[in-house]
């Protein structure tokens, strides 16, 4: 098992003889961002509050990683602020400092990611399955015309 951001800087017939598997593993949607931060939080030490605003991290971090999320949680939630949650509960600005100083996936990179993805066997099984469904292909075997046709000899 292997992980890259840089898939594309490797020749890729090499790279998929080396692996069985490749996978693509998408940046997480709106909702998926928010079960993360919450997660997050608490496997931390934090506390969830009313002053804590997971709807505002979760549309700030659109383009990070949970590896980002993670980085910015071990950040600030370090021993001396989680003794300091009974009196000042967290706040999500306090977690703009530390992902600000990382660099999100942008659009142009996903899509760059994607087309490298397409290149690999695995993902050219896929975009054959999905012509193939889009294509309205029926399976093989006889369809319509119910009813009709020769079933077995005709009696005298």
């Amino acid at each position: 098992m292997g992980t890259t951001n840089l898939p594309f800087n490797a020749d890729t017939k090499p790279f998929c003889a080396m692996y069985q598997r490749l996978l693509l593993i998408p940046r997480p949607d709106y909702g998926s961002r928010t079960i993360i931060w919450r997660n997050l939080i608490e496997k931390y030490g934090g506390r969830l509050s009313p002053t804590l605003d997971l709807s505002c991290l979760a549309k700030v971090t659109d383009g990070y990683t949970p590896g980002h999320m993670v980085t910015a949680v071990q950040v600030v939630l370090n021993e001396r602020r989680i003794s300091q949650l009974h009196k000042k509960p967290l706040e999500a600005s306090e977690f703009i400092p530390p992902l600000a100083k990382l660099d999100p996936v942008y659009k142009e990179e996903e899509m760059e990611f994607k087309a490298w993805f397409e290149k690999t066997p695995l993902g050219k099984k896929r975009i054959k399955a999905l012509k193939g469904d889009d294509d309205g292909a029926a399976p093989t075997g006889k369809k319509g015309k119910k009813g009709k046709g020769k079933k077995g000899k005709k009696k005298k």
